[in-house]
């Protein structure tokens, strides 16, 4: 036997020394018995090296801990790196300990927040006597992604001065030629507002610090990514909380060098232990859109999530900001009559109303009224049926204001005791952290909503996205440290106190220019492109927050004045981003800098706004997975609406072929919806057509049927993505298709503030539903009942929806299923002649969040006992189906329809109004 057999043989039967994470520890690998394990320890041992691996990325350990990154699936494993040391402790003087003896490694199946997987605990000690153990973990539910958590255990009799260390450092070795080269996605701040995507050049060199990289500049999401044309590699961490990392990206010939990294130095003292936060690794196809849905599905999971925003959040905006701080109330008044002629739904008022940053108080100046004044303008822009939005730069105080006069005490201060200066508005930062700094904002919200009359806010300011470590000694922090974790508290505190007065009020957060912070999203309604340079930053800027806040999230093209040419609005309306501007009319007082309205650009814009508001896109299904915005040529991003899809290309000249992706089987139509020109048909099958145009074409494809029903798709959900009631798990819902309406039975639009998005999906044996639904008051009529005495459930505030079976079209005969907030559900088959309740086939479940006034219901129905599916096989086609609401006390109930009936009252049962079901 070989000594490298033997070591081999030796390692499969050592112990497991390591410190697991919380979720790690309620694992029992040995239930799985000792076959089982044997095999498991196996896969793990074989071919020289310790490995864990799935069908898409295989992780390798050598002797020393180095590891390597392999990609699987395709007609051969391709190596990705070669054995780097990964995980490092970074100590006193410069010196990396990266070379550690591995003495144990232990497979086994593990439960995670993020579902079940498959883990791997690889130990090791350097010659100087720290031991590190590195945990590694593929998860079920996410192909292709590795967890890794690593610790480092000071096993000496002596204190280390540690300067930091790195985890999943890997160098990438070059692209193959047709790979294209390198691009990258950062979610770091940068002073210069550089774009987050950018080519990686020879070169390249970027440190994407999530601290403060200027004085007002700071904060970010934690993940990197490069990709060329055929895969990518993407690295983060997973704390619920920022943490003050860097995620170098680094240029070396043509490989590229990233790495997770922290450099705030510590003592370890003997016994002691340096637990690094969990990093996730995801080797993936396509751009950066995929890793950052990824990302989202994973803090999903652990509850940090954007918000379901209110229906207005996606109305087209007009901002005051065109006249800058010197506006008047004359002018505003003035251009309101324009502002509503267009279209435009809100008219924002921006900086300059205040008497001093700091001081949220009028300008009595501007306001000589006082809140008279103001809550008279409000009135104003309500009576043209508009919605009001006031601007505010929280954190911010400036020198000479009484705020800072009166409550010095709350400054974040730095270790030298100087405040943290905010350079824009030549103020200082207050502390986030401390409880007086939330209260006193959450009281100035309940105002200008509460009293004033608002109806949302703009939230702005790039010293919003993070704060510095706060050492000021009254505070009483726990750790300096505090006041970058609890930034989203503070977030949490303003986002809470505009919808406890309002719950249809609109948080807009608007951190100029910068990256957003992922820890803030859950707390913001509507996310704009953040002052763009270039009508290139409006467009990756919306790939990225549709990816980081949902595929049909309220993300705003910003100001079209800063989109390249100053009138761009086809960047807005093809990514699906609410359109905005701040033109000034009738007259411009800064004729230098004018945003003056004139014909010409009037006669441009109108096409544009009718077409954001007839299509209303930024509230469908961004399909980010479908272009690569680096490699495919033309620029294509794609929005999916009641089955209709969207695509937008972008080229300064373009003639030649282009694919229609995502479309599925039969012919569709094809038309220029802005310019309103048909532009022929395309087969599903062959979705290829040659285009003409200079630098934008937005299309809509139609499916061609007999009839006009619109057409709700469903997308398969493999058994991982089911829970143990039998439900798809969240993050099977995040990326499902979807279906939205906010009109009544007769497609009236809604006049209040009520909408429903209805997602699909589907397995061989089920059909999968998902109700979300924004209301304006329950209506449950909830009484004493038994689990069965629930009829007649549409007395109550329900969601519905019939499906009829392929078999049963041109009939009266379908199936209809009724859920009511409390999780009650009725089951009604329809015959030609009779209906008959059914009894325990279907499941539902609810639940409410009042906070925002939205419940949630999600059913289970299984296709056999509709009468057109079977136990196993493929499902037939023709399956139709309609979606329907009701709610509201009784003589003013509200009832929505997906497709409308078109009936005199209210009336569901209308089976030639049903859609069309497309099973993805």
């Amino acid at each position: 036997m070989t000594a490298r057999r033997a070591f081999l043989q030796w390692l499969g039967a050592a112990p497991v020394a390591a410190t697991v994470p919380t979720w790690a520890r309620s694992a029992d690998s040995s239930a799985h018995g000792p076959a089982s394990a044997q095999a498991a320890r196996r896969e793990a041992i074989g071919r020289g090296h310790v490995r864990l691996q799935d069908d898409r990325v295989s992780i390798q350990f050598d002797e020393q801990m180095r590891s390597r990154l392999v990609r699987r699936g395709g007609p051969r494993p391709l190596p990705l790196t070669g054995f780097d040391a990964g995980e490092t402790l970074l100590l006193d003087g410069g010196k990396a300990v990266d070379r550690f003896t591995l003495t144990a490694a232990h497979p086994g199946e593990v439960k995670t927040p993020w579902g079940p997987g498959q883990q791997l605990v690889v130990t090791g000690r350097s010659a100087t006597g720290i031991e590190k153990a590195v945990i590694v973990t593929l998860l079920d539910q996410h192909p292709g992604v590795l967890l890794i958590h690593t610790v480092f255990t000071n096993t000496g009799s002596t204190p280390l001065a540690v300067q930091g260390w790195t985890v999943g450092a890997h160098r990438l070795l070059a692209a193959p030629r047709h790979g294209g080269g390198w691009w990258t996605y950062s979610g770091a701040t940068h002073q210069d507002r550089r774009d987050w995507m950018q080519p990686v050049k020879r070169g390249f060199d970027q440190r994407n610090f999530m601290g403060m990289n200027a004085s007002d500049y700071g904060g970010g999401t934690p993940v990197v990514d490069v990709w060329r044309r055929d895969l990518g590699v993407a690295l983060g961490h997973l704390d619920r909380v920022p943490r003050l990392v860097s995620l170098p990206v680094r240029a070396v010939g043509d490989q590229i060098d990233l790495a997770l990294r922290c450099d705030e130095p510590t003592s370890l003292a003997p016994g002691a232990t340096l637990a690094t936060p969990t990093a996730f690794l995801h080797l993936h196809d396509g751009d950066c859109f995929v890793p950052l849905d990824r990302y989202r599905q994973l803090m999903l999971a652990q509850g940090l999530a954007a918000p379901e925003p209110p229906r207005s959040a996606h109305d087209a905006v007009w901002c005051a900001w065109g006249y800058e701080r010197d506006f008047s109330l004359d002018y505003v008044r003035a251009t309101l009559p324009k502002v509503q002629e267009l279209g435009l739904k809100w008219a924002v008022l921006d900086d300059g109303w205040q008497r001093a940053t700091g001081d949220w108080t009028l300008d009595l100046a501007k306001f000589p009224g006082g809140e008279a004044d103001i809550k008279a303008l409000v009135q104003d822009i309500h009576a043209r049926g508009m919605k009001a939005r006031l601007w505010i730069a929280p954190l911010a105080v400036a020198p000479g204001s009484d705020e800072l006069h009166e409550h010095a005490d709350l400054l974040l201060l730095d270790k030298d005791g100087a405040p943290q200066l905010v350079s824009w508005w030549n103020s200082f930062y207050l502390c986030p952290a401390h409880p007086q700094t939330q209260a006193r904002i959450a009281a100035i919200f309940r105002k200008i909503i509460g009293d004033w009359g608002f109806d949302g806010l703009k939230i702005d300011g790039q010293h919003l996205n993070g704060v510095a470590p706060c050492y000021n000694p009254k505070h009483q922090h726990a750790r300096p440290e505090d006041a970058v974790e609890q930034m989203a508290a503070f977030y949490r505190t303003m986002f809470e106190a505009a919808h406890a007065v309002n719950p249809e009020a609109v948080v807009e957060v608007c951190p100029c220019g910068t990256s957003y912070a992922f820890h803030n999203m859950p707390f913001i309604d509507q996310a704009p492109a953040s002052d763009p340079l270039s009508s290139w930053q409006v467009r990756h800027k919306g790939k990225a927050l549709k990816a980081q806040m949902g595929r049909w999230s309220a993300y705003a093209g910003d100001h079209v004045e800063l989109s390249t040419g100053g009138q761009d609005f086809a960047s807005a309306v093809g990514v699906g981003a609410v359109v905005s501007t701040k033109f000034t009319w009738p007259v411009d007082p800064k004729p230098k800098d004018s945003f003056l309205l004139t014909p010409e650009r009037e006669a441009h814009w109108r096409r544009y706004i009718a077409a954001h508001n007839a299509k209303g896109l930024s509230d469908g299904t961004y399909r980010g997975e479908l272009y690569d915005i680096a490699f495919d040529l033309p620029e294509t991003h794609v929005v999916e609406k009641n089955g209709v899809m969207h695509y937008a290309f972008y080229a300064p000249r373009w003639e030649g072929p282009v694919t229609l992706r995502g479309l599925g089987p039969g012919t569709w139509r094809l038309r220029d919806y802005v310019n309103h020109q048909d532009l022929g048909t395309v087969q599903g099958e062959r979705p290829t057509l040659k285009l003409r145009f200079e630098e934008h074409l937005l299309i809509e494809a139609t499916r061609v049927t007999q009839d006009s029903r619109p057409t709700a798709r469903s997308s398969r959900v493999p058994a991982r993505w089911l829970d143990r009631e039998g439900f798809p798990v969240a993050t099977a819902w995040s990326d499902a298709p979807a279906s939205f309406f906010a009109h009544d039975w007769q497609g009236r639009p809604l006049a209040g503030a009520q909408s429903t998005r209805v997602q699909l999906l589907h397995d061989d044996r089920m059909l999968y539903l998902r109700f979300i639904s924004r209301y304006q008051q329950l209506a449950t009529h909830e009484r004493a009942l038994s689990a069965t005495d629930i009829y007649p459930l549409w007395d109550r505030d329900v969601v519905e929806v019939f499906v009829q079976a392929p078999q049963d079209a041109g009939t009266s005969r379908y199936r209809e299923l009724q859920v009511a907030p409390s999780g009650l559900m009725q089951e009604i088959d329809i015959g030609e002649t009779k209906r008959q309740r059914v009894l325990n086939r279907s499941r539902a479940r609810a639940s409410v969040q009042a906070e925002q006034r939205l419940w949630t219901a999600e059913l289970a129905v299984p296709w056999q006992t509709v009468g057109g599916g079977s136990a196993s096989g493929a499902l037939p086609e023709g399956w139709r189906l309609n979606f329907f609401r009701i709610e509201g006390p009784a003589g003013a109930r509200m009832y929505s329809a997906w497709n409308p009936t078109g009936t005199e009252k209210p009336n569901f049962h209308v089976p030639q109004a049903f859609g069309q079901l497309r099973l993805g």
